[in-house]
């Protein structure tokens, strides 16, 4: 038995170091072409043409011969595509023992240069605004080297824009090239006739959750409208981005063209009715927390949705309600009914506050967010060791708000602005009076291997009576978005026993810069100051920290350790989440 076993092994060895010699030698021997002369270019051009280059080390060499006989063609074929014409070559084949080479040596020649360039477009389309900006940005020019590549990409742009523009029926009239040999030159002329611009035709829907009249008041385009791909397009994200489908299909019948009309069908799929969500999470600022919500997406075939949304933490304690109602123009513009109640427990200040308002929001065409907005608040407070204190404010409000970024859940470049004015006048039926503005700017730019993060935040209110304000309107500062190294609205003017009770005014900077030292992991380092104050009464305070962040598929996770430098204390520890803009 161990003989057998010793022989199958002396086999089996033989057999690996024969699968071994074989390897080394495949890998050893390869057929060998080397080009020299001319530019790069041209060189790798006719490597990918040759033919001959694919042969194994084991081919006779009467084949060899033979398919030698191609290789000029080849080289002239190469070599026409770039623009040379008179490239000449000499070829020398040779072989050893364990293959074969061929050595090439270019003499490419000067170049066929471009003496003109004559573009005409006819039809429908000729004052298209984008058939006109191909004629007047061609993608060849008067001057340059003749390469057919650029001039195909060139041509192969008009029939992309004609069937995404409607024009089913355009043709070349002439599209050629022509070459004088004995003046190096070449002369291209495309003559293009659009024909008709189609339109859009009968528009079907197919759906099963929600009333026609909703879903038509989504559609970009109607029937009779001239044909746009990019229409279409849009329409689909509008859909997909409801809540109300998980999957639409705007699709042209282009099969069923008739009368220069496109019929176009549109196939929505409906998401499921009712959502629920719970979540945890946590912030140096709130503490631990929770989320449980509740939406009902499509309370009617009219679309109308009803959400509820509590979030429960140590500091902030949340439940709201919202039922919305969408508008004319549902995918841009809605309107909110809201009630909601809040408690806040920030050691400085506690809050209940209840809420009950509407607001309309509007996407304008140049991506600002508008939101108009009135709430009646009745708000139950204590700041600091004053008394108990109610307020009942009927507040309207007018924000404007963007945000601009690379799309990546880590922006190397963007900004994001938001500007808010309110107040509560007292012939309404508040309290008091109060007017109030802030806003917050943010933009983030790639500097050396990482980026820059720049923030900006401030606010002022005008009134008279600033001990009714309560501590939803006041302004603090501090925390793990304003000043770090110092907690959450620890800094704004105090009383006489030494409390933070906010200012009427704040005012807060920042500078950022990430490292990003692995793909899921950036370092930071960054300085804060600001503070919130009364008038003119502004101190600065000012933080230093470190930090690192955690590239995470929902957003940035950060982690900061910062250090008050105006003020005696250690070090502070950030923990927050959330996008950068």
């Amino acid at each position: 038995m161990f003989i057998n076993y010793f022989a199958y092994s002396v086999r089996r060895a033989g057999w690996l170091l024969a699968l071994l010699w074989l390897s080394h030698s495949a890998l050893a021997s390869s057929p060998s072409v080397r080009l020299e002369g001319g530019p790069s270019e041209l060189r790798e051009n006719i490597r990918h043409f040759l033919t001959i280059a694919e042969e194994p080390c084991a081919t006779p060499q009467w084949r060899l011969r033979a398919l030698l006989r191609d290789v000029d063609r080849q080289i002239q074929s190469a070599a026409q595509a770039l623009g040379y014409y008179h490239v000449e070559s000499t070829k020398e084949l040779s072989r050893d023992d364990d293959c074969w080479a061929l050595d090439i040596t270019l003499d490419p020649g000067e170049p066929m240069l471009i003496s003109a360039v004559e573009v005409r477009i006819e039809g429908e389309g000729e004052d298209d605004p984008a058939f006109v900006s191909l004629r007047r940005n061609p993608g060849v020019r008067e001057g340059e080297r003749l390469n057919h590549g650029r001039y195909e990409s060139y041509k192969n742009r008009f029939g992309a824009i004609a069937s995404s523009r409607g024009y089913f029926d355009a043709r070349f009239e002439r599209a050629r090239i022509n070459v004088n040999r004995s003046e190096n030159t070449a002369r291209i002329e495309l003559h293009y006739i659009t024909g008709p611009r189609y339109r859009f035709g009968e528009i079907t829907l197919s759906h099963d959750i929600l009333g026609e009249p909703l879903l038509k008041r989504y559609l970009t385009f109607e029937p009779g409208d001239p044909y746009d791909t990019d229409k279409l397009m849009e329409l689909k994200s509008l859909y997909n981005a409801s809540d109300y489908f998980q999957n639409a299909r705007v699709a042209p019948r282009l099969q069923s063209l008739s009368g220069e009309e496109v019929p176009v069908e549109i196939e929505l799929e409906g998401r499921k009715r009712r959502s629920y969500s719970v979540g945890a999470g946590y912030a140096t600022d709130t503490g631990p927390r929770i989320l449980f919500g509740y939406e009902d997406r499509y309370v009617n075939d009219r679309g109308h949705s009803w959400k509820a949304e509590t979030r429960l933490s140590e500091v902030k304690s949340t439940l709201e309600t919202v039922y919305s109602i969408p508008m004319t123009r549902p995918a841009y513009e809605s309107v909110q009914l809201v009630a909601g109640v809040e408690r806040e427990d920030t050691r400085v200040a506690i809050s209940d506050r209840y809420t009950v308002g509407t607001r309309y929001t509007r996407w304008q065409d140049n991506q600002w967010l508008q939101t108009y907005s009135i709430n009646y608040e009745m708000e139950n407070f204590v700041i600091g060791s004053e008394p108990r204190q109610r307020s009942h404010l009927l507040i309207p409000a007018f924000a404007m708000s963007r945000t601009k970024a690379d799309g990546s859940n880590y922006p190397t470049e963007g900004w994001s602005l938001m500007g808010r004015i309110s107040g509560s006048p007292e012939t309404f039926g508040s309290d008091f009076s109060f007017l109030q503005v802030m806003g917050r700017a943010k933009y983030i730019q790639s500097v050396g291997t990482g980026r820059l993060l720049l923030r900006a935040e401030g606010g002022a209110t005008a009134m008279d009576e600033f001990d009714r304000l309560p501590p939803s309107v006041r302004f603090f500062a501090g925390g793990d978005a304003s000043v770090r190294g110092y907690s959450y609205k620890s800094l704004g003017p105090t009383n006489d026993e030494g409390e933070v009770i906010g200012g009427n005014h704040m005012l807060v900077g920042s500078v950022e810069y990430d490292y990003r030292f692995r793909p899921s992991w950036a370092a930071a380092v960054f300085m804060d100051a600001g503070n919130a104050f009364n008038d003119s009464d502004f101190t600065v305070k000012r933080s230093a920290g470190v930090g690192v962040r955690w590239i995470s598929p929902i957003g940035p996770i950060r982690v900061d350790v910062a250090r008050a430098l105006d003020d005696e204390g250690g070090w502070q520890l950030h923990l927050s989440m959330g996008p950068d803009l």
